[in-house]
């Protein structure tokens, strides 16, 4: 009863108070001024409007109307002693009014119309929610699908281990914490494990914490009651109460705020939400998945992520290995990139050179398949009309423009660093075998290995 709103409009004071007094216990607004009651419509939501017939200024059939066209209401309640019946019957036809109450009014006979009319409410509520979760359902069911027919490239490749990982704990109800760079790719990953696990015919939620802005992220989350704040003109659940007997997915978690990390640990804990501006808890059934480009642990040690969330969220954690560690699959993946543009842009006769595909296994991808996947589509609007084949040219850009991440180069002389002082290798073995190792990819042949690497020609000899 605390959530139905109600609007009760009477030229009558006595009235008002009467009805105030009458139904203590309920959420009700009262209007002597049928124009005032109007301009609170713009600016809220109520289920049931309760009017006077006869008013100065403004009849309350006028006033519905003006409400039904700002779907301000649900229900409408007439009160009149001027009964006009066809009138009547016009506006009921019409859904402006669903309960007649003859004047002088009956204090009884508007509690029992109330009542009748907040159960409507409510189950109207329900049908709302149920079609919304529906409509999600159904659109997350075609995502879904549109990713198994685009299939996870390098499943064979560079992506075996995170697919076996992926595969063993889908049948699970395990939370699972993907991690790697941005545009490796996983919310493919997500799908993947949703889709071949046993929630697969429930919704697939899915929330990015670092693009909604701080002062929304708390009702996209656990959604809100009518009048919770300016706006909230009816009840919406959250993402989370969405995902029921699904997969709530959210994606770059490291983003939440600390207030937002202890509000979702509470409910990975107890499996309950509180909407905004509600006092009931519901219980949610759902299986969690989260992704990350931050390194968690470091977030936590600087105490910008919660620990014990992360324990919560981690059970089981997959890593998306980036694309310049799983080169192996660029050549089938720009294969499919290029199949998928060149369909979208009319382009159905483009193919791509070997040495095209060549020059793309050179290049370092710092925005991963992202880049990738521009690239392609760049090449494939920028092909003259006349050509059909694209060549190793129209990735020179990437050459010219791109500088390797610094955080790439410090990572790995950390590493090598850390692996000189604690096996004591000695650097010139270290020098002379990343030069055999250069010589080694480029099959012995000096030349390709000084055009590609930027070696001197002569270190490779005297490595030798």
């Amino acid at each position: 009863m605390d959530d139905i709103r109600i609007m009760v409009v009477d030229d009558e004071e006595i009235i008002l108070e009467s009805i105030r007094d009458y139904l203590t216990g309920y959420s009700i607004d009262t209007f002597i001024d049928p124009m005032a009651a109007r301009i609170a419509m713009k600016e809220n939501y109520y289920d049931i409007i309760v009017t006077d017939y006869r008013m100065p200024g403004m009849n309350g059939l006028d006033l519905l109307k003006a409400g039904k066209s700002l779907g301000a209401y649900y229900y409408g309640i007439l009160l009149t002693a001027y009964a006009d019946k066809d009138l009547l019957e016009d506006f009921i036809n019409r859904n402006l009014i669903m309960h007649i109450l003859e004047k002088p009014l009956n204090l009884q006979a508007l509690k029992q119309a109330i009542d009748g009319a907040i159960e409507l409410c409510n189950k109207a509520i329900l049908e709302r929610t149920r079609i919304e979760k529906l409509e999600i359902l159904c659109s997350e069911t075609l995502k879904g699908i549109d990713y198994l027919n685009d299939r996870v490239i390098g499943l064979k490749g560079g992506l075996k281990e995170t697919y076996r990982k992926a595969q063993f704990i889908a049948d699970t109800d395990e939370n699972v914490l993907i991690t790697g760079e941005t545009g490796t790719g996983k919310e493919v990953i997500a799908r993947m494990i949703h889709t071949s696990g046993s929630r697969r015919d429930g919704p697939f939620i899915k929330i990015n914490c670092g693009a909604i802005p701080e002062n929304l992220i708390e009702s996209e989350l656990f959604g809100y009651m009518k009048g919770a704040f300016s706006g909230a003109h009816r009840d919406k659940p959250g993402r989370i109460e969405l995902a029921d007997e699904g997969t709530l997915f959210l994606d770059e978690i490291g983003e939440l705020s600390a207030e937002m990390q202890t509000r979702l640990l509470q409910v990975v804990q107890e499996k309950r939400i509180v909407r905004v501006g509600g006092t009931t808890a519901r219980p949610v059934n759902f299986r969690l998945i989260c992704a990350t480009n931050r390194d968690l642990l470091s977030c936590i040690k600087e105490r910008r992520f919660r620990e014990d969330l992360y324990f919560r969220i981690a059970t089981f954690p997959i890593h998306v290995p980036p694309l310049r560690e799983r080169r192996e699959d660029i050549e089938e993946l720009s294969v499919f990139l290029l199949n998928k543009y060149k369909k979208e842009l009319g382009r159905r006769n483009v193919q791509i050179s070997q040495n095209a595909v060549e020059r793309l296994e050179q290049y370092a991808w710092p925005g991963n398949i992202r880049e990738m996947e521009n690239a392609l589509k760049r090449a494939v609007i920028l092909l003259p009309p006349d050509d059909e084949v694209i060549t190793e040219s129209a990735f020179d850009t990437l050459f010219s423009e791109s500088v390797s991440p610094p955080s790439l180069y410090d990572d790995a002389v950390t590493c090598l660093r850390d692996i000189i002082i604690r096996d004591k290798i000695d650097i010139k073995k270290v020098e002379h075998d990343l030069i055999a190792s250069v010589l080694e990819k480029y099959n012995g042949n000096i030349r390709d290995a000084v055009h590609n690497s930027g070696i001197p020609k002569d270190r490779f000899y005297r490595n030798r």
